[in-house]
């Protein structure tokens, strides 16, 4: 058995030990600001309560699939995850900038002005955000697979995931922490330190966008500090665990 089947054997039982375990969580800290939220708290995960126009993002994802690449499949390690770049070094250059080494600056693509032109102006005029890395479009094909590793050495809150659509049988589950409840328009915020695996069981393709971006924005750093007091002081949340509803 080649090392790809191995990590694929291992990471679907990975995903059937902790696919329903509740997110492991620190006590509530009644003086968090926005540093300790990100830096210290260990948060798996955190939603962000941001409103998205997936209707908008969807209509123009269909007409970039022609430029999607394969993503992080260098030893077929992935089964049918594929990007595409918005904003970034170019529109295949979908990897971390270490994996280029080269001083290409990160800008809106011109494949994704000409063919997503709403979705430039909502993270132009309407995210939170001060600056970008990267913004990337996330295909994961009807059966596809994206197996168990980890972003980061780090615990920090870092990428945010968006959910544009999330067939039902399509879970991203942390290992210890359990299954992110993601569903069309809700955007989480990751430690991606956290092993993670992900598999699509549908017969649909799963479209996520992932933003890399400088977290110094008022009304971002706002938003956080406000929900995780709202969500995650017990005394006033609905749910003591990381899934409210």
């Amino acid at each position: 058995m080649g090392n790809a089947s191995v990590l694929l054997n291992v990471s679907r039982r990975i995903v059937e030990r902790f696919q329903d375990c509740s997110p492991m969580l620190s006590a509530y800290n009644s003086a968090a600001d926005f540093d300790w939220i990100q830096h210290q708290s260990k948060l798996p995960w955190m939603e962000l309560p941001i409103q998205v126009p997936t209707d908008d993002i969807y209509s123009e994802i269909i007409s970039i699939t022609p430029y999607l690449v394969d993503h992080r499949d260098d030893y077929g390690e992935h089964h049918g995850w594929k990007s595409f770049c918005i904003h970034g070094k170019s529109y295949d250059a979908t990897r971390e900038d270490l994996h280029y080494q080269d001083a290409r600056p990160h800008v809106w693509t011109m494949e994704a002005v000409k063919h997503m032109p709403r979705t430039v102006e909502f993270f132009k005029d309407q995210w939170p955000a001060s600056s970008y890395q990267r913004i990337r479009v996330m295909s994961l094909a009807p059966g596809g697979y994206i197996t168990v590793h980890s972003d980061s050495q780090h615990s920090s809150l870092q990428p945010i995931n968006i959910s544009i659509t999330q067939p039902d049988q399509c879970r991203f589950v942390m290992e210890k922490h359990g299954t992110i409840p993601f569903s069309p328009g809700r955007s989480f915020w990751l430690d991606v330190s956290n092993r993670h695996a992900v598999f699509n069981d549908s017969d649909q393709y799963r479209w996520h966008i992932i933003v890399h971006q400088k977290c110094d924005h008022p009304i971002f750093q706002r938003t956080v500090v406000e929900h995780y007091h709202s969500v995650y002081n017990t005394k006033h949340a609905t749910s003591p665990t990381n899934n409210p509803r």
